[in-house]
């Protein structure tokens, strides 16, 4: 699990980290039982305070997909399949809509965004 974080983001560090590890964690990377890298092995790697991590490691565990397991650290927990699809598609929607308000703002057309989609959906196959 590859995190990428950027200060200059209007989210704040820690729900940058949290996002990226959810959308992992719903698409089955890291599978149910694997354990999340350490407080302190992840910020140490982010260059970011263990204090950042932990409140991100802690809302994952408020939503239910991660555990908390004493000498283990943050495991992963089984997450329905059903329930991952919707979550990731309700992601999709929101991108898409960030999408839509950034091409009417550039004056962009629905064909050129149809365009710019199927190009880089097909760079990434």
């Amino acid at each position: 699990m590859r995190l990428v974080i950027s200060s200059d983001s209007a989210s704040p560090i820690y729900q940058q980290i949290k996002a990226q590890v959810r959308s992992a964690i719903l698409s089955g990377e890291p599978p149910a039982g694997a354990t999340l890298p350490s407080l302190r092995q992840l910020a140490a790697e982010l260059r970011v305070s263990v204090i950042t991590v932990t409140r991100a490691y802690n809302d994952l565990v408020a939503e239910g997909l991660v555990r908390n397991e004493h000498g283990r650290g943050f495991v992963v927990r089984e997450v329905d399949a059903v329930t991952a699809a919707a979550a990731l598609e309700g992601q999709v929607d929101a991108a898409l809509q960030v999408l839509l308000t950034a091409a009417r703002h550039a004056g962009l057309t629905a064909d050129d965004i149809h365009r710019r989609i199927d190009e880089t959906w097909r760079a990434h196959d």
